[in-house]
């Protein structure tokens, strides 16, 4: 591990700035930013590889920050002049470590290699062209938390490197194996390769059954549609089965992220009822 001071507006300074807010350049360089207790303690628990860390100059690190710079072994440990560390953080008071961690792109085979060793029947959590990062965010927090073994997006979709994305959830994208696929006929095709062919389930409004009606304790493959247009025609086509979820107030449906919750919920609540393990 090097480290090295930075005290002027330099090129890696600016590596940092632009990988923060340019999703061309982190997919060029496999590269992006993370700042945060929670983001860079499930990095570094699940084994990201981290290109640099950096801290503020002058100031004496915590425990924690000493074990999780030990724990990473960044290639890089730079020593920032405190204005730029604060600059580059969007927190009133800055984490000590801002960090650059490498991207990967072998999440569908993680997921597959989850699926595989699962306790349970696998659950996997898709997202038909999500466009905000932070619905994705909240997407993944609470498929990983409801048991999902993986999660992947179609189409034109937010980036999952997006600083938004990982804050939305609170570092369970370090967790959680994730990936992307063309659209609807690529992910269907990917999903009946599987060892265990899952249940299709798209959620709409005008679904044939409520999600409580339907056995969701064996492999199933929840699709979440996009924030404003819901599933596309395609995955309407490929779904085995459309859910609907009942509600009552005034507002004609629910935020993509609350639907995607409730029905991560539904899952563990019926596989809860079986005896089965989260996982």
């Amino acid at each position: 591990m090097k480290t090295l001071k930075m005290t002027a507006r330099n090129a890696e300074f600016q590596r940092f700035e632009t990988l923060k807010r340019n999703r061309e350049k982190r997919a060029r360089q496999g590269l992006a930013f993370i700042e945060g207790v929670q983001m860079v303690e499930q990095a570094v628990a699940h084994g990201w590889r981290f290109y640099a860390m950096a801290v503020a100059d002058g100031n004496r690190l915590s425990g924690w920050a000493e074990d999780m710079i030990g724990k990473a072994r960044p290639e890089a440990l730079y020593q920032m002049a405190p204005a730029l560390h604060a600059e580059l953080s969007d927190r009133e008071n800055p984490c000590e470590i801002i960090g650059l961690i490498r991207t990967r792109t072998d999440g569908l085979r993680r997921i597959e290699d989850a699926a595989k060793v699962s306790a349970v029947p696998p659950l996997i959590a898709l997202f038909d062209r999500p466009a905000s990062p932070g619905n994705l965010g909240t997407f993944l927090r609470s498929a990983d938390a409801f048991g999902a073994v993986g999660a992947v997006v179609t189409g034109h979709a937010a980036d999952f490197y997006d600083p938004q994305c990982i804050r939305a959830s609170v570092g369970t994208v370090f967790a959680l194996p994730f990936g992307e696929l063309s659209g609807a006929e690529e992910a269907v095709a990917w999903l009946r390769g599987l060892p265990s062919r899952p249940l299709i389930v798209g959620t709409s409004a005008k679904g044939t059954k409520t999600l409580s009606e339907i056995d969701l304790t064996g492999p199933v493959a929840l699709v979440t549609g996009n924030e404003t247009f819901g599933l596309s025609h395609a995955w309407k086509e490929q779904c085995d089965i459309l859910a609907r979820i009942p509600i009552y107030g005034a507002a004609s449906s629910l935020n993509a992220g609350s639907a995607a919750t409730v029905c991560f919920y539904e899952a563990a609540r019926q596989r809860a009822q079986k005896g089965l393990p989260p996982r």
